[in-house]
């Protein structure tokens, strides 16, 4: 089985991503860093979804010898919009700062799930709003200590 992963995050999430930059930096009050006008768009998979796709991957023999996109296109929004929402979501009086983009970015990432939907049953449940509140309080909890 060969599984894409599409913009996993969550609590535990270390090293680079958008998610954990904008979610560490609105608990510190920092602002916001993005790169470009923000338009770039992205659908974002919450941790607890992706284990599910994992495990039903590995679990249903129909999924032997094929490659699954898992991933939760309802998550779909532009990187500018989720620094805002997860500034609202944080409470946070951060600010976004846009700075100029000097790398080639892929402008539209979106998985279509129908295979992993058919095959598997598989059908992502947590909402942005849900995830993003969840790992704002993991990292309020390691950062702050609250």
């Amino acid at each position: 089985v060969t599984i894409r992963p599409f913009n996993v995050y969550g609590p535990g999430q270390v090293g680079e991503g958008a998610i954990h930059h904008f979610v560490v930096r609105a608990i510190k009050n920092e602002p916001l860093i993005i790169h470009g006008e923000g338009d770039q768009i992205r659908s974002w998979c919450y941790i607890d979804d992706m284990v599910d796709g994992i495990l039903l991957c590995l679990e249903t023999e129909k999924a032997i010898g094929e490659v699954f996109n898992i991933g939760n296109p309802r998550g779909t929004i532009t990187v500018l919009e989720l620094a805002e929402k997860v500034i609202q979501l944080a409470s946070s009086s951060s600010q976004i700062v846009h700075v100029p983009k000097n790398y080639v970015d892929v402008e539209l990432r979106i998985p279509s799930i129908d295979k992993a939907r058919e095959l598997l049953g598989f059908e992502p449940k947590v909402d942005l709003n849900e995830g993003i509140g969840r790992t704002i309080e993991w990292y309020k909890r390691k950062l702050l200590g609250t």
